[in-house]
Order: C-alpha cells, then sequence, then structure tokens
C-alpha cells in the first residue's frame, strides 16, 4: 500500500503544484488592483503543493505522517477551491494517497534483503 499511495501522490502532488502556480498567479493578478489583497492565497498556493509532494515522498519511511501531510493538502484544497470539476484531480488523488499512506501504517515494515 505505501508504494500505491507513493505513486498516487505524487501524481496528486504533480496535479497540485500546476494549480499552486496558477492561484499565485491569478492572486499577482487580483493584488495589482488592490494591494495586500491576496497574500493569504500566494502563501498558500506555494506551500500546499510542497506539503503534498513532501506527504507523497515521506509515506515509505513515515507512512502515518505522509498520510496526514497528504490528508492536510487535500483539505485545504477542499476548502480553498471547492468540490467542483477543475478541483477534483487533486483533491481525490491526495485524498486516495492519504488514505493509502494511513493504511500502509498497519503493515509491518519488511526488511531488505542485503
Amino acid at each position: 500500500m505505501r508504494i500505491g499511495a507513493l505513486v498516487v501522490g505524487l501524481i496528486g502532488g504533480l496535479a497540485s503544484v500546476v494549480y499552486g502556480l496558477l492561484g499565485y498567479g491569478l492572486a499577482s493578478f487580483a493584488e495589482s488592483g488592490y494591494p495586500a489583497s491576496a497574500t493569504g492565497v500566494k502563501i498558500l498556493s506555494v506551500a500546499v503543493p510542497i506539503a503534498a509532494l513532501l506527504g507523497a515522498g515521506m509515506v515509505l519511511a513515515r507512512p502515518l505522517l505522509g498520510g496526514f501531510l497528504m490528508a492536510a493538502a487535500a483539505g485545504v484544497f477542499l476548502w480553498l477551491l471547492g468540490f467542483n470539476i477543475f478541483s477534483l484531480i487533486p483533491i481525490v488523488l491526495l485524498s486516495c494517497g492519504a488514505l493509502l499512506g494511513l493504511l500502509g501504517a498497519r503493515e509491518p515494515r519488511r526488511r531488505q534483503k542485503k
């Protein structure tokens, strides 16, 4: 389950990077009319994709923490964008990756052969 969480989380994290870049650009455009009005959106547009990718990369070594990071990123995306056709891809992928990561924490860790 950890490998599945890694793959699904990386795809969802890369999709969230695209949305983050788009959100940062739109927030910068909106800030040109009203200074300091979109600073929170710009910060979240950078921080959420980083948290999603960190959670996906961390899920092999620490599946519980990685699953929580991906779940938090999916929750913030749901709070920022709502659940619509545009936000469907990163929210569903990150939620599935988080679920697989949290379920992967229950399976015993296998030792690698030397």
